[in-house]
């Protein structure tokens, strides 16, 4: 009975031994001559590649880059006209404020100017109505007191 199971264990561990190797060879052992990858279907983490395959790789990745970098610019591009828009349009409403606010300060001006000419224009007319006086105790003294009277005006009667 002996014999029978050590046939039989021997038997099983030969079994699980071929069929492990078969399977490893089908799957890229001995260099991959059988094509491999039954069960991987494509190139996984530890897969070695050549220098035609890597010269390609890299060329994706640099277009993937270049437009990358087109989309960034096409991007940037259209926030500088965005805030260029925005700017110019908080300008034009100072200008416009700017504008009101000279307007306003125009008409002020123009008010005061023709004020002010009116106030000279009577200065100088009530100017012209009286004559300085000068009195005695601003004069050198030893003048004297002086005295005003009225003067008389005659009236004629006009004759008939």
């Amino acid at each position: 009975m002996a014999e029978f199971a050590s046939k039989g264990v021997a038997g099983a561990a030969l079994g699980t031994g071929i069929a492990g190797t078969a399977l490893g060879i089908l799957n890229g052992g001995l260099g991959n001559i059988l094509g491999g990858n039954m069960w991987n279907n494509g190139c996984a983490a530890n897969c070695f590649v050549n220098r035609y395959e890597l010269d390609l790789e890299n060329k994706v990745v640099s277009k993937d880059s270049e437009i990358a970098l087109l989309k960034s610019n096409i991007y940037t591009d259209q926030k500088l006209v965005d805030l260029y828009t925005n700017l110019q349009s908080q300008l034009n409403t100072i200008k416009e404020n700017q504008n009101a606010v000279n307007m306003q300060q125009a008409v002020y001006n123009g008010t005061n100017t023709a004020t002010i000419s009116c106030i000279q224009n009577e200065i100088a007319q009530l100017q012209g109505l009286t004559k300085l006086v000068v009195p005695n105790t601003s004069v050198c003294p030893g003048w004297g007191n002086v005295t005003i009277t009225p003067a008389t005006s005659t009236t004629t009667t006009p004759s008939a």
